[in-house]
């Protein structure tokens, strides 16, 4: 009996065994042949490691190298800089073409590529395609924005930025680190757009040439020919950005803008708004509201929570006009009042006369003309892009808002449609301690388990056999 016993069991041992190395071989051939495919299951909820087909198509079209650089700042106090998650997209993208190559840099200690892209913030991806680059900071980085970017760079398309002067507008090639407009002259030039200045008081007409007309604060009045040809542009689906300022020393410059925008219904007050509610403002100036809560758009798509600040700023009046859509962008709280004259700084309580908020201070409007679209957008100051306000001198969402505003114009908002998916699961960041426990837990305690279970039934079959 004894003998039956343990040859019955060494049969069944020895068949265990067998088992166990089928399996085992099963599965290290399975893994040699999945590492030599390139295909992928992807498991995640949302489809989180799946490209859209149409970033699929994008990648596959590259016909030269795409060279995309990681400026990110390092430091265990930096962990949240986008880094892990803009690579694991990057990845994807590679899977899809050899073509795109990517490297990573230390923004603080890589100043070739920060001075040959004109980096302003870190955690900045860089996309360089042909000659013409993109520039994608860190709320900008997500799969539609990495798409449209390469659709961007494959187009043959550069618009035409024509910026006004000649009435004392803002300069887009002044460096004044104050007052110029040299931060957004670089993220245009690096965003793959072309500028060209236009003498606006001397034109009848505004060339057809002309993606987008900028006029930025003016400091005297339009010409009546001005006025008209602006009107005259937008009246056949023409673009404008158009910025002016509270209390402007002539109340005409303030007319002559509206006459081109009366058309719409639109128009500035001209009045000096102050932002009374603590938290939607500069702590120090009730003069500069901040913005963190934006009107639908893709131009704030990828800023919503994000702060933007409109120092000086008046507000935007009016009621559309037939067929012409708007969307407020940006708007004071109910608390916030304008004040329509001039007054000391030290002079800014509120009284009697003064007009109660909210005020819309940005705001984008549209109107269909025949197959092309008209589009504006108005800002009620022209300190929201200058350069004291943008990075690296504020760490605001200025610049973003800028660029979306002129990618809105020339109309790049409609690439591409991707779906939204789920947040990505960031890593669970680990200290040492719990680095140490999770080490003794699966490489000491579980295999001691596994042991002492081994032995006690062992022992068991020992003692009752």
């Amino acid at each position: 009996m004894a003998m039956n016993r343990w040859a019955r069991r060494a049969r069944a041992g020895s068949l265990s065994l067998v088992i166990t190395l089928v399996v085992l071989a099963a599965l290290i051939a399975a893994n040699v042949l999945a590492s030599k495919s390139k295909e992928a299951l992807d498991l995640t909820h949302g489809k989180l490691n799946t490209l859209a087909p149409e970033s699929v198509l994008a990648a596959q079209r590259l016909t030269a190298d795409l060279q995309v650089v990681g400026l990110f700042r390092t430091g265990t106090e930096y962990a949240d800089n986008g880094e892990t998650a803009a690579e694991a997209l990057i990845s994807l993208y590679a899977a899809q073409s050899s073509h795109v190559k990517y490297r990573r840099e230390n923004v603080d200690a890589d100043s070739t590529d920060v001075k040959k892209y004109a980096i302003k913030e870190p955690n900045t991806v860089v996309l360089d395609y042909k000659g013409k680059t993109a520039l994608l900071t860190q709320t900008l980085q997500g799969e539609v924005d990495f798409t449209t970017a390469l659709l961007r760079l494959e187009s043959d398309r550069v618009p035409l930025v024509c910026w006004a002067i000649g009435d004392g507008e803002r300069g887009l090639k002044d460096a004044n680190q104050v007052s110029g407009y040299s931060g957004v002259a670089d993220v245009l030039t690096k965003n793959n757009f072309s500028t060209r200045d236009l003498l606006i008081s001397q034109v009848t007409s505004i060339p057809s040439d002309c993606d987008e007309l900028a006029v930025i604060d003016p400091t005297t009045p339009l010409p009546a020919p001005s006025v008209k040809a602006v009107g005259d542009y937008l009246a056949a689906g023409g673009k404008v950005l158009i910025a002016a300022e509270p209390w402007p020393k002539d109340a005409a410059i303030t007319e002559s803008l509206n006459a081109a925008l009366k058309p719409y219904g639109l128009g500035f007050s001209g009045a000096l708004v102050v932002e009374t509610d603590p938290s939607r403002r500069s702590s120090a100036d009730a003069t500069i509201p901040a913005v963190t809560a934006y009107g639908g758009s893709p131009i704030t798509s990828d800023i919503q929570g994000r702060v933007s600040f409109f120092p000086l700023t008046t507000a935007i009046t009016g009621t559309p006009t037939l067929g012409v859509t708007t969307t407020p962008l940006a708007t004071t709280s109910n608390t916030s009042y304008a004040i329509a004259q001039a007054r000391a700084v030290q002079d800014l309580g509120r009284k009697v006369g003064d007009v109660s908020g909210p005020f819309n201070i940005m705001e984008a409007a549209e109107k269909p003309t025949g197959d092309k679209r008209t589009r504006i957008v108005m800002v009620g100051t022209a300190d929201f892009a200058e350069n004291r306000t943008l990075p690296p001198n504020n760490s605001d969402s200025n610049l973003e808002l800028a660029l979306a505003s002129f990618q809105w114009l020339a109309e790049q908002d409609s690439l591409i449609s991707i779906p939204p998916k789920a947040a990505r699961t960031l890593p669970l960041a680990l200290t040492q301690q719990d680095q140490s426990t999770v080490i003794f837990i699966t490489g000491v305690l579980l295999p001691g388990l596994m042991v002492f279970g081994g032995v006690m039934v062992w022992w068991r079959r020992r003692v009752f056999s």
